[in-house]
């Protein structure tokens, strides 16, 4: 019993990164439309990035054709966060599982600024563009100047809160995000950073509350409702956390690391048998997990008379 201890409480970490395990072939692709929210037209131009979860480094850009089409082949099999960013709209973040075979298919709207806080600037635009090149003092200075001219809109202080979080100064970050959710209450980004920040700070408790008011709101990044998950079980609210990691396997049937710690809670629950099949899925699914090791020792102590 000791060592089920041991192990399980290895498992208990926010996942922000993982290693990358991919074989030759195993590809496919990305699909999707991008629309507007309130007139139902293409945009076009718009840009797509999509970040490997297992890897950041595997990241790819794209951008939307005159129909608001994108397309992406030779994309390693698995979970990205894709996120669509568009000068005078608002930006969205999700997730999109790749598949071997026919494209993952994502239709995307996006609603503009003016739907949202009238005056939109070029300031935002030039902001977007150093923030993306890692110039982020620089993007401070002209989300600054950009909230100035206009401190109405919600996404030039989520902007500039993701470049104080890109130099470290979290106190900064939180407060932009703080400031971009009161000028729009459904703004699911910033609510999600405050989140992930909270969490990776280890304050669980203030990381739950905005986890779960971003889950309210509609949000379906699987990570999200995976590192939810994590921080109800390190408060140890596993029955919580049990409903969470199975909401997200109903998003992404696949994302095999919510069946490790399913396996998990339902070991705490004395569960043995559905712990059995809910590790040896995992295993299954994916063998070079980082936790596939632990897995089966687990599975190991659980078969011992």
């Amino acid at each position: 019993m000791k060592i089920i201890n041991k192990l399980v409480f290895i498992g208990l970490f926010i996942v922000f990164t993982f290693y990358l395990t991919a074989f030759a072939g195993s590809t496919g692709a990305a699909e999707g439309f991008i629309i507007d929210a309130q007139t139902g037209e293409p945009i076009s131009k718009a840009k797509i990035t999509l970040v490997y979860a297992k890897s950041t480094s595997i990241k790819f850009e794209l951008y939307s054709d005159k129909k608001g089409h994108f397309y992406r082949g030779g994309l390693v099999v698995g979970n990205y966060k894709i996120t669509v960013e568009k000068d005078g709209y608002m930006p969205m973040e999700s997730s999109l599982r790749v598949r071997l075979g026919d494209a993952t298919k994502m239709d995307i709207e996006l609603d503009s600024f003016e739907s949202v806080a009238p005056k939109s600037t070029k300031l935002s635009s030039q902001g977007s563009n150093l923030l993306n090149e890692g110039r982020y003092e620089e993007a401070i200075e002209k989300f600054t100047e950009a909230i100035s001219e206009n401190q109405s809109n919600p996404v030039f202080y989520y902007y500039r809160g993701g470049s104080f979080e890109k130099t470290g100064n979290m106190d900064k970050a939180l407060e932009d995000f703080q400031k971009s959710v009161e000028l729009k209450p459904d703004f699911i980004l910033p609510i999600s950073r405050t989140a992930e920040i909270y969490a990776k700070q280890k304050d669980f408790e203030r990381a739950i509350e905005f986890y779960k008011k971003a889950v309210e709101l509609g949000e379906q990044d699987t990570n999200t409702y995976y590192n939810y998950g994590i921080c109800l079980m390190n408060i140890g609210n596993n029955s919580e956390a049990k409903s969470v990691f199975e909401k997200l396997l109903s998003l992404d049937e696949n994302y095999s690391d919510a069946y490790y710690q399913l396996g998990i809670i339902y070991i705490g629950l004395g569960d043995s048998a559905k712990a059995k099949e809910l590790l040896q899925k995992f295993i299954d699914m994916d063998p070079e997990n980082q936790n596939a090791k632990i897995a089966k020792e687990i599975l190991k102590s659980l078969n011992l008379p």
